[in-house]
């Protein structure tokens, strides 16, 4: 990932013209939450095939290191995996081994012309394998003290991409909703020098837009800028702003400033 990447959260948004509408509009990476989303598996497995189908990278957060869930995911054609809430090295070991085949690992084998090979005929298996591990992505968002102090021993190779989780970070600190106190920041700091010693993407969430040149200076590689709901909620609001001003001008009156419900009688008799 040698250039900036943007990436768009669907939030909990199950509609796959959604994934379009971003990659229409210039998003390379679709973020699919299982952390803090309720959607089932066969919904996930279809979002990450219409996300291949517009084009753009499905990353996907599971909720946890599971063989179930990395083993599904992988087989499910999503080759790129955010990973939450990781505290010791060994949960990296455990991850790598169940996302790579051999020589690396020890996912399991299920290569039988399905998603997670494009539905293409497989001739040479171990061919099929070694292309899955080269094209894999594993990414950890750093978002607990304890992943702070062993970073080193986390962003080892295999490590693709590393976040700070900075609303998590600030709670396990003890400074719950301050993302700008001196601890999350040291960290953040900490985790984009280590990225960028050993080779490492790094990436950000910031749905602020004035933000993102400040970001981009200090080396983010991927930039997670807000999702579904943000976007709607911008969007109905600049409106709503706009059509208030021009009935003001208009109609040379007050408009107030929040909106009645309107009724179907309401509508009729208008």
């Amino acid at each position: 990932m040698g250039q900036l990447a943007i990436g768009c959260s669907l939030n909990e948004s199950r509609d796959p013209g959604t994934i379009y509408a971003m990659a229409s509009a210039g998003a390379d990476v679709v973020f699919i939450d299982q952390e803090h989303n309720l959607r089932n598996s066969e919904t996930v497995f279809d979002l990450v095939a219409h996300a291949h189908g517009a084009g753009i990278t499905p990353l996907v957060r599971p909720p946890h290191i599971d063989y179930a869930w990395i083993t599904r995911l992988l087989d499910a054609g999503c080759q790129s995996l955010l990973i939450p809430h990781v505290r010791q090295p060994s949960e990296v070991r455990d991850l790598l081994e169940l996302a790579h085949y051999h020589p690396q690992g020890r996912r399991g084998v299920a290569i039988v012309g399905g998603a997670n090979v494009n539905y293409q005929a497989i001739d040479d298996p171990v061919e099929a394998m070694r292309q899955a591990n080269d094209n894999l992505l594993l990414s950890l968002v750093i978002e607990t003290p304890e992943a702070v102090d062993s970073l080193d021993e986390l962003l080892v190779p295999g490590i693709g991409m590393a976040l700070v989780g900075n609303g998590d970070l600030a709670q396990l600190y003890g400074v719950p909703g301050t993302t700008n106190h001196r601890l999350v920041v040291e960290a953040q700091e900490q985790v984009r020098k280590m990225c960028a010693e050993k080779g490492i993407a790094y990436g950000v969430f910031q749905p602020d837009p004035n933000a993102i040149t400040d970001e981009i200076a200090q080396g983010a590689q991927f930039i997670v800028h807000g999702g579904v709901l943000l976007f709607i909620r911008q969007a109905v609001r600049h409106f709503r702003e706009t059509a208030n001003k021009a009935a003001l001008e208009s109609r040379g009156a007050g408009v107030p400033d929040t909106v009645l419900p309107i009724s179907q009688a309401t509508l009729r008799s208008s």
